[in-house]
């Protein structure tokens, strides 16, 4: 009986060795895969090209850009000098200047004093032109410029000033982040949100 049984337990063994091979092969390939990706991840993180958008004021400000078409949009957002016009604007507080470089929809969020606020672009305006807010000078630097998309730039970075708000004077440092969108073939501003930092900067910030 275990003769006539031989041949047929030698073939279930060779589908199983058969079985096995494939496992494992399947198991590599899976490995190579993931490791593949790792090194095209790899790839990626080291084409990241750091760019100098020197402005007036914050020579230290650089884009990080990765593909072309994010070098595209970074040069045109620069070109346009929105910036450099927000930078003017608002020492001065130059209501009509600051109106014209934000959207229609703009929400400010900001941190005064220990305490939150989300105004409108109307509101923001009304607030300068009344004396609420306003700056004696402005300085800005560690500003970086990122692109989403073709038509969006974030802008982060530190800055200083004398801040006069609500009868309050605040000399401390701030952090900030503004979005702007190109709509109707016009950078615009749609979002600032800014918060003290008393105690300094650290890190994204050295």
């Amino acid at each position: 009986m275990l003769y006539l049984l031989q041949p047929q337990l030698e073939r279930e063994e060779r589908k199983e060795d058969v079985s096995m091979t494939k496992r494992i092969l399947l198991l590599i390939a899976i490995a190579f895969a993931g490791f593949a990706g790792f090194l095209t991840g790899q790839v990626i993180t080291e084409k990241m090209e750091i760019v100098k958008y020197s402005l007036p004021g914050s020579e230290d400000t650089v884009g990080e850009v990765e593909t072309k078409e994010a070098r595209k949009v970074l040069d045109d957002f620069y070109q346009s000098k929105v910036l450099q016009m927000g930078a003017e604007a608002s020492p001065s507080n130059d209501v009509g200047a600051r109106g014209r470089l934000m959207a229609d929809h703009f929400i400010q969020v900001s941190e005064r004093f220990g305490i939150g606020e989300r105004l409108t672009k109307a509101q923001v305006l009304a607030d300068t032109e009344s004396g609420h807010m306003h700056m004696d000078h402005l300085k800005h630097d560690h500003i970086r410029l990122v692109a989403f998309g073709d038509n969006v730039v974030v802008v982060t970075g530190h800055s200083s000033s004398a801040l006069h708000y609500n009868g309050k004077v605040d000399t401390a440092d701030r952090v900030f982040g503004d979005t702007w969108v190109k709509l109707n073939g016009r950078w615009q501003q749609v979002e600032h949100c800014v918060a003290s930092a008393p105690n300094g900067v650290t890190r994204g910030y050295e």
